[in-house]
């Protein structure tokens, strides 16, 4: 399967600008998902890859063919690029049994009948719901559903999959299952896949790279490790994962530029932080603290295995099964925090390492 290049890609709708060059590579045979909030661009970025949408400027290609060329205003019909496109409706034919669904796409490209049974068969065997075939849409489940339109987007061997939201509706732990045999799927057929998604868990199990998309401009493109240790952007840290973002100003910083301390605003409190990449004293930052990563003990004497020791005030305390969630009170800041038990007291000490805090220079 080919690689996909969007290359500047830059798209309006009536005068208000919702991409802004979009610049990114899909490797041969790469899972790569588009992920951010709700209208952030990353459904129109698809919807242009797939031609239902006319860029305004930028290149999309697939291999050596050119699907847009803004320069030369060249254009490739949606029906000639040979790309899969699962909807987040399944967009099933009702009047149609599951074969003559996967049997539309090969009629339009006129492949011969006694050919399409044995790629319908194949197709729908790759996604475990062969015995099937003969049934209607409404006689399935939602998740057989899916299949179905997954089946339907593979069956004339695609080279690009492009698959916006599948599994949005989906029950939760439908979702789950779900996940595991897509990507298990996608490696087997082995053809590039590019996944739109606003679900972070969706977007770090599947992918091999990850998209983060914000405000019609792209903020980082990484592996979802890369995507979580080492966020680009505070925008990038607070959307994934629980992250919070703390003001302050760097009081102090050391003379090897290996670490800085942090006066949080609205806390007078302090923080120690490691790499902070060349911040100056008096310069305004933001840090992040992801929640998993703060540790909480009403007592003081553990302090020296963490470095950076908070008082904060209880405000409320959760319980989700597999641990409690805090929301805890620092002076004039609230920050989020988890714990696998239940402290009882009003107050509780909060334990941070300086190399778990991310360090982002005010612009």
């Amino acid at each position: 399967m080919p690689e996909l290049v969007v290359k500047n890609l830059e798209k309006s709708f009536a005068g208000s600008k919702v991409l802004q060059d979009i610049d990114f590579t899909v490797a041969d045979g790469e899972f790569f998902t588009l992920l951010g909030p709700s209208g952030c661009g990353k459904s129109t970025t698809l919807s242009c890859i797939a031609g239902l949408e006319t860029p305004d400027a930028g290149t999309i290609r697939v291999g050596e063919r050119v699907f847009y060329e803004g320069g030369t205003r060249t254009t490739v019909p949606p029906e000639e690029r040979n790309l899969g496109l699962v909807f987040q409706s399944y967009a099933l034919w009702p009047h149609m049994t599951i074969a003559d669904n996967l049997a539309l796409p090969l009629k339009l490209r006129k492949v011969s009948r006694s050919r399409q049974r044995g790629l319908i068969d194949e197709a729908l065997a790759k996604v475990d719901i062969l015995p099937l075939r003969d049934r209607y849409p409404h006689q399935l489940s939602g998740g057989q559903q899916q299949r179905v339109a997954l089946a339907r987007g593979i069956v004339y061997s695609p080279e690009v999959l492009l698959l916006d939201e599948p599994l949005s509706n989906l029950d939760a732990k439908m979702r789950d299952q779900a996940r595991t045999w897509l990507k298990s799927l996608q490696r087997d057929v082995g053809v590039t896949t590019v996944y739109v998604t606003h679900d972070q868990v969706e977007a770090m199990s599947l992918s091999d790279r990850i998209a983060v998309f914000m405000h019609g401009r792209l903020q980082q493109v990484g592996t979802p490790a890369e995507i979580y240790e080492t966020p680009a952007t505070p925008e990038v840290a607070g959307f994934i994962g629980r992250c919070n973002l703390l003001e302050g100003v760097i009081t102090e910083a050391a003379d090897d530029h290996t670490s800085v301390r942090v006066r949080l605003d609205g806390t007078g409190q302090h923080l120690s932080v490691t790499r902070p990449g060349g911040v100056r004293e008096g310069q305004r930052v933001t840090v992040g603290l992801r929640s998993e990563r703060i540790s909480l003990d009403d007592r003081a004497d553990v302090a020296g295995q963490y470095g950076n020791v908070l008082q904060a005030k209880i405000a409320q305390c959760s319980y989700t099964g597999a641990r409690f969630e805090y929301v805890l009170s620092l002076d004039e800041v609230t920050v989020l925090a988890e714990a696998p038990v239940r402290y009882q007291g009003k107050e509780v000490n909060v334990f941070v390492r300086p190399e778990d805090c991310l360090l982002y220079p005010a612009p």
